[in-house]
């Protein structure tokens, strides 16, 4: 997962500094006030990193679950342990699945998904 975040910072840094700065900001507003810079940030990500895209579309139930968790239980964050406990293992699993089929491509000389000769494809 160090990766795909390494990944996200790289292709989109100023994404990520402004919807943190955003959130730091608006306290308990954050949820309404910063969506727009959430949207913005998905889409550089899906955009960008293959990983990110492939998470979102395998563990979109589990994120929902995650966020409606803390949605409901914003005062107690602590309580959403499982459903975040799902989310990372979701997340591991793609990861895994990924993992593999870059080793499979470059087993057989061909360019991992979203790459042409190593390089990113934009």
């Amino acid at each position: 997962m160090d990766q795909t975040l390494d990944e996200v910072n790289r292709h989109c840094g100023e994404h990520v500094q402004a919807y943190a700065s955003c959130v730091d900001s608006h306290g308990e507003t954050w949820r309404t006030d910063c969506l727009g810079l959430r949207k913005a940030l998905t889409e550089c990500s899906d955009k960008n990193v293959t990983l990110m895209k492939m998470v979102r579309l395998s563990c979109q139930p589990a994120i929902d679950r995650y966020q409606e968790c803390l949605s409901k239980n914003s005062q107690a964050p602590h309580v959403c342990i499982d459903a975040l406990r799902d989310l990372y293992e979701c997340t591991e699993s793609v990861g895994q699945t990924m993992d593999k089929m870059n080793a499979l491509q470059r087993k057989h000389g061909e360019p991992a998904p979203g790459k042409v000769d190593n390089k990113k494809v934009e």
